[in-house]
């Protein structure tokens, strides 16, 4: 366990909220409008969004090496993206079950070993989007359980393949891109054992 450095801390005073309003509320998000006070004392307009779900990915590694990514395109972007498999987890849910929920339904893979490698704040700037990202270990495949929008592409490559896709802009997945490189660093830092490192490494 590391002590965390003294800039961590909190600076300044927090914003305060002086009053607020939903504009908009779907079954994935609200937008919220507050008046409030900025910690330097000034007044502001703000508007943020509500998730209702975490997000959730996880990286799917094969005893060989490789891991399972999918391709689905994207809406907002109109453009095709190669993912880990993602999705989201209703606040009151263990994150740690939806994602398990997501690797199944995607990637019709079961993991016998799940653990948390790192958790994100998404354009916290305008939501109050988290996610979980889970390393998955000890799978076997089982049948999918696509939504009925979902038009999804599985592949298996090795993980520096796409590690180098994501270090070079061809996964631009900010989920995806995260948890690449937080696996490479745990194999480097020494906190996966010596085998999956070996073949995560090769």
């Amino acid at each position: 366990m590391h002590d965390d450095p003294q800039w961590l801390g909190a600076h300044d005073e927090p914003w305060r909220v002086e009053s607020g309003e939903t504009l908009h509320d779907n079954p994935w998000f609200g937008v919220d409008a507050f008046q409030a006070v900025s910690p330097t004392g000034a007044p502001a307009a703000y508007y943020s969004l509500r998730y209702k779900n975490a997000a959730t990915g996880v990286v799917p590694v094969h005893e060989d090496g490789t891991l399972t990514l999918v391709g689905q395109w994207r809406f907002p972007f109109r453009k095709y993206s190669w993912e880990l498999p993602e999705g989201g987890a209703p606040h009151g849910e263990d994150p740690k079950v939806g994602a398990m929920r997501e690797l199944r339904e995607e990637a019709g893979l079961v993991a016998a070993d799940c653990r948390l490698i790192l958790t994100m704040q998404l354009s916290n700037a305008s939501s109050d989007e988290r996610a979980y990202l889970y390393l998955a270990t000890g799978l076997s495949m089982v049948e999918t359980e696509h939504d009925a929008t979902e038009a999804i592409t599985i592949t298996r490559v090795p993980f520096r393949e796409a590690l180098a896709a994501a270090t070079r802009g061809r996964i631009e997945d900010s989920l995806t891109v995260a948890s690449l490189l937080r696996v490479h660093h745990m194999a480097h830092e020494g906190e996966l054992d010596a085998e999956l490192t070996r073949v995560l490494l090769r």
